[in-house]
């Protein structure tokens, strides 16, 4: 079974009383999935790695946030049958409940099911459920590629607090360091939300006045390390 490896994957057992193994698999064609607001939706295919038909189960999480509640997302056809290495397009439609002026954040997750087993077969069925970040942008907000570069970092003692005060969805590795002493500290998540602030316990005091993050692509692929300079 082929899968990406820049995608996330949770993944389920449930056991059948046999040492022999199966997998589904669900695949996205994108690492991320972007959403113009004036489009109203997107679409994805996703393909069925597997050698067998399966359900395509698509559900769509939203992220908490204060500035992160004005849209939501539906998948059209949330289950859907897809025969041994076919692909289905999988259509979202926008719903915004209210206008918004920031990018809105949700994850969505392909889940591949197999429908049924022969009978009488001791199997170790595992469901790989594939999920990767939605991104959605405002009307009237120019796309911008290096949203990392707005953020405004802050010391206090052995603590960093950063902000994002523009309205981009900020991805990001979660493990930040500072030079050139690397007081080393974890973000809570892979991304920052336009106008949140986080407060970061770093393993030592921080007497540095830059730090060093790991940022991601608009379409998820990690780029060149970025060194933001930390003010008092």
């Amino acid at each position: 079974m082929k899968y990406t490896l820049a995608l996330p994957l949770l993944i389920a057992l449930s056991v059948v009383n046999s040492p022999t193994a199966h997998a589904t698999g669900m695949t996205p064609e994108f690492s991320v999935l972007l959403i113009n607001a004036d489009d109203n939706g997107a679409s994805m295919n996703v393909k069925n790695t597997d050698d067998k038909a399966a359900l395509l189960y698509t559900t769509i999480t939203d992220i908490a946030g204060h500035q992160n509640k004005n849209t939501k997302l539906i998948a059209t056809q949330p289950i859907v049958r897809v025969e041994a290495g076919e692909t289905q397009r999988v259509r979202f439609v926008l719903d915004t409940q209210t206008p918004f002026t920031v990018e809105q954040y949700k994850r969505v997750s392909f889940e591949g099911i197999q429908q049924s087993k022969p009978a009488g077969a001791k199997l170790i069925t595992a469901t790989i459920r594939q999920t990767i970040p939605v991104i959605i942008r405002p009307k009237n907000v120019p796309d911008y590629t290096t949203p990392w570069d707005k953020l405004v970092w802050k010391k206090a003692g052995n603590t960093l607090s950063v902000n994002n005060p523009s309205p981009y969805v900020v991805r990001l590795s979660q493990q930040i360091s500072t030079v050139p002493s690397s007081s080393k500290g974890m973000l809570r998540n892979t991304w920052l939300l336009p106008g949140e602030t986080e407060t970061i316990k770093m393993d030592k005091g921080v007497t540095d006045s830059q730090v060093k993050i790991s940022p991601a692509s608009r379409f998820g692929i990690m780029v060149q390390d970025y060194v933001a300079t930390i003010t008092q």
